[in-house]
């Protein structure tokens, strides 16, 4: 009897409850931290140049680590696999709590992310494994809640925790529920079957570990060293190379740490080309929604952060209703009304200004909330249902290291982009007539109410005007890359009704 049909629901959903703490524990570290930045670096007597390797070996090591599960869960069995992956994540952790120097703080954060990298991928596969083909959509919903909740209430978690305890907490509050979480699936996991003799493609690895870093390193360091820098054209070339090599090396393997024929399944390539555009309307707007709350409207951090919580909360709420809708109906529909969704919520959100009130920030977030929903349970059950059962741990850290390159990809156009076309529109503004001529009378009045002497007021107004012209770019520059994620998010309409229907599913 087949492994799905033969465990009972209690054990199911026991087992669904302790593979769901991992991914969201390993997600809320990736985001948690930036807010605890500050007090790290007071606390070390270190620069932000220098704090930052807190994040980015995190980012960076947890992809390199995300490629060894499929592998690993071979070799050891996923349930094995599972509770190594967790006990390296809380070994990182408790390293971190008790780091007495950054330097320390940061191979921390690199143990902390090997663990991290393996356990979203691993959980995903165990979840597959667990339940029959009818009902994953409904299950990868459930279990895909902390995936998507845990970065956006990671910050003000951190914020919460920085602020009432220390940064040290944020790290030592995984000990307790990692330890337990790893009791509970020593019980209830299955330790899955050893294949010893399975060999590793250490060459593809290599391979696929420089284009990531060369090429993760690049897309972090380019805004702040420049595209056209020399290290960062290298870093660029790098990763071309060792992407063609890593494609050329796992063409020849025999079991590489990539299986090519993954891509030979057409929802498998659709539903990577979706995840990919669900992760630029997710993290574009993440990046972007909290800089124009703080920078244009004058929110302070926690505030900010209590306005973005509806999204994740619709998020949370959805996924499984799009996972039971996807087991229904198959993944199109639900797929392309996700996209159709997102995209509306980037439309709505490009006529945000510094007036704008706290509803219009808040209502485009339940478009987006179950927009994100609806693209996200549909696409991974779509693409874990398209491979065998031997290519479903490969398939499962394919899904989500596209996802995740894709985030910083975003993240990093936006974050060029952003600066750039503030620019632009100031140059734009700033041509207008009324500024090369005196200011206008009643704001010259209006400053000299405030007790400035006659002397000094044109100057002042003169000054008032122009803060208030670069207020105007900074908005209109927000309005315009929300427009072009809205654009980019429907990119995955057509894709979305290329997905197989039920039907097709079924046969």
């Amino acid at each position: 009897m087949d492994e799905a049909l033969s465990l009972g629901r209690m054990r199911r959903a026991l087992i669904m409850g302790v593979v769901m703490v991992g991914p969201f524990m390993a997600l809320l570290e990736s985001s948690i931290v930036n807010v605890a930045l500050p007090s790290i670096m007071t606390s070390f007597g270190v620069n932000v140049n220098e704090v930052k390797w807190v994040s980015t070996a995190f980012f960076i090591s947890t992809a390199v680590g995300m490629p060894l599960t499929g592998w690993l869960g071979r070799r050891i069995g996923l349930g094995r696999a599972y509770i190594a992956e967790m006990a390296v994540f809380v070994a990182g952790s408790a390293l971190c709590a008790v780091s007495w120097s950054l330097d320390m703080l940061v191979f921390a954060r690199v143990v902390q992310a090997i663990g991290a990298g393996s356990l979203m991928p691993t959980s995903m596969t165990i979840v597959t494994n667990i339940y029959p083909s009818s009902e994953r959509g409904r299950a990868i919903g459930i279990w895909g809640i902390g995936f998507m909740v845990a970065p956006a209430i990671g910050p003000t978690v951190g914020g919460v925790i920085t602020e009432w305890i220390e940064w040290r907490a944020i790290f030592g509050v995984n000990l307790p529920i990692g330890l337990l979480c790893m009791l509970l699936a020593g019980v209830v996991l299955d330790p899955g079957e050893e294949n010893h003799a399975l060999p590793f493609d250490w060459k593809g690895y290599l391979a696929l570990g420089i284009f990531l870093v060369s090429g993760l390193l690049t897309l972090e360091q380019g805004h702040d060293l420049g595209w056209n820098a020399p290290p960062i054209l290298f870093g660029a070339a790098t990763a071309c190379v060792a992407l063609l090599v890593f494609l050329v090396l796992s063409a020849d393997e025999a079991q590489p740490i990539l299986p090519l024929r993954l891509f030979r399944h057409l929802d498998f390539s659709l539903a990577s080309w979706l995840g990919m555009t669900r992760a630029v309307g997710l993290f574009g707007s993440l990046f972007l929604t909290p800089i124009f709350l703080q920078n244009v409207q004058g929110h302070d951090p926690i505030a900010a952060g209590l306005l973005m919580m509806p999204a994740p909360l619709c998020v949370a709420l959805s996924m499984p209703f799009a996972g039971t809708l996807t087991d229904r109906f198959g993944p199109r529909w639900p797929t392309f009304c996700g996209a159709l969704l997102v995209s509306y919520s980037m439309y709505l959100y490009s006529f945000l200004d510094p007036l704008s009130s706290n509803w219009h920030v808040i209502y485009p977030q339940f478009f987006r909330g179950v927009g994100m929903a609806f693209m996200n349970t549909p696409v991974n059950t779509a693409a874990m249902n398209a491979v065998g059962r031997e290519d479903v741990g490969a398939a499962s850290w394919v899904v989500t290291l596209t996802r995740m390159l894709t985030a910083s990809a975003t993240i990093a156009l936006v974050g060029t982009l952003l600066p750039t076309l503030r620019g632009v529109e100031m140059d734009r503004l700033a041509a207008a007539s009324a500024l090369h001529g005196p200011p206008p009378a009643r704001l010259v009045q209006e400053v000299l109410t405030l007790g400035y002497a006659p002397s000094e007021s044109g100057s002042v107004a003169q000054k008032v005007l122009l803060q208030h012209v670069s207020h105007m770019a900074n908005t209109l520059a927000f309005q315009r890359i929300h427009f072009g994620l809205g654009l980019a998010t429907l990119t995955g309409v057509l894709p979305a009704l290329l997905l197989s229907s039920r039907k097709r599913s079924a046969a």
